[in-house]
């Protein structure tokens, strides 16, 4: 549907453009039109070379391999979850590594990982 929405306006547009050259076209040059041409081409050539500036610049970055690189990641801590309650668990491998883990809250308001044995493997 969107696609069918993008393809019709295009044709809307494409029609409005060929109907402005129609109307460009029956009137006689002035030098207001001959300026107006002149903004319009100066408007172009700008955006035509600031493009043309950008694509090297990002060619320059994608180079130097600075967008591909990944950000240097920080050691992952286990010590509280995000609100703030301590945690008790085995070692991140471990966890990692594990099929199942139970988790509950302890005694004392923290909050309890558990590797949970496999039922019926």
């Amino acid at each position: 549907m969107r696609n069918l929405f993008h393809n019709f306006v295009s044709v809307l547009m494409w029609c409005l453009f060929g109907y402005y050259w129609y109307v460009v076209g029956r009137r006689q040059i002035t030098v207001a039109s001959l300026q107006a041409v002149a903004v319009l081409g100066l408007i172009t050539i700008v955006g035509l070379l600031l493009t043309i500036w950008w694509i090297a610049h990002n060619k320059k970055l994608a180079s130097r391999n600075r967008r591909r690189a990944a950000p240097a990641t920080t050691p992952e801590t286990f010590d509280t979850d995000s609100i703030g309650r301590p945690i008790q668990s085995p070692s991140l491998d471990v966890l990692h590594e594990a099929n199942i883990i139970s988790i509950s809250i302890g005694h004392e308001g923290q909050k309890v990982y558990e590797v949970a044995e496999e039922v019926g493997a």
